[in-house]
């Protein structure tokens, strides 16, 4: 049968359609030419990974690796030079999170077992917030990082927002397992280590020895045993000005002692 001969109205269906079928090509086309979008990729094959990386494939070209888990996106703070490109690969260390740069179209899911990827050129200075857009948890509105791009770099690095507050202070074994815990655990989370107020728990710079007054209007001392005890009961004694929502973290004995020594080095 030739298209002659067709009905009047099938004709005008096809026509329909195929006309809106080339006008969607015709915007992915164009989506992908001149406005930088592209269909993020699953990629179950890509080598899993747990730590957050980031290596220079090319003149301005990066690659780097986010790793999410409750309730953080490391790293924390990425400087990039104006410019880059950079071809971002998430993953999840334990449950589904959302993962959007602000300004930016990179929007993907963040799936244990699975690695997700979008990329992206930087051409404009300025901070760009990443934002969890998928409930998480109760920690899951503290979760976010930020990328600083500026003309002023001349190469990308991860700033380490989880360091002591003295970048040169060469940290013991015991603290440096305790740096790591604080990220691992989520304590990262609910207490920062710059000092800043407004978080969901108090922060941890000064915090050892530091005289802090309870809801019910005790004061005490934060030695090692305020701070095991927080740990394992975290709702006995809360401090005032705060909510009891920190959980009962899955540490022993040796971790709650080496996330100790690292908070006595955040002065």
């Amino acid at each position: 049968m030739s298209f002659s001969n067709i009905d009047a109205t099938e004709k005008k269906v096809v026509t329909i359609a195929v006309l809106v079928s080339a006008g969607h090509l015709m915007l992915i086309a164009y989506a992908a030419m001149f406005l930088n979008i592209s269909v993020p990729t699953c990629q179950p094959n890509e080598k899993l990974f747990t730590e957050p990386s980031i290596s220079k494939v090319g003149p301005l070209r990066y690659e780097v690796h986010y790793v999410a888990k409750m309730w953080n996106f490391l790293p924390k703070k990425l400087l990039l030079p104006k410019g880059s490109t950079v071809d971002f690969y998430l993953g999840s260390n334990d449950v589904n999170h959302g993962f959007h740069i602000n300004g930016t179209h990179v929007n993907l899911m963040a799936v244990p077992g699975v690695v997700n990827k979008a990329t992206q050129i930087f051409r404009e200075n300025g901070d760009y917030p990443i934002i969890c857009h998928e409930y998480c948890g109760f920690g899951h509105q503290n979760m976010n990082a930020v990328i600083s791009v500026s003309d002023k770099i001349t190469e990308a690095v991860i700033e380490d927002s989880t360091q002591a507050n003295d970048p040169k202070l060469e940290l013991s074994a015991s603290a440096k397992s305790g740096k790591e815990l604080f990220g691992v655990k989520g304590c990262v989370a609910c207490h920062n280590v710059d000092g800043a107020a407004g978080g969901v728990g108090p922060t941890f710079r000064g915090l050892y020895g530091r005289s802090e007054e309870m809801q019910d209007g005790l004061k005490l001392t934060v030695d090692d045993a305020y701070i095991a005890e927080s740990i394992k009961e975290p709702i006995k004694k809360i401090v005032k000005g705060y909510n009891p929502v920190m959980p009962v973290l899955p540490v022993s004995e040796d971790e709650i002692k080496n996330i100790t020594e690292y908070i006595k080095t955040i002065k």
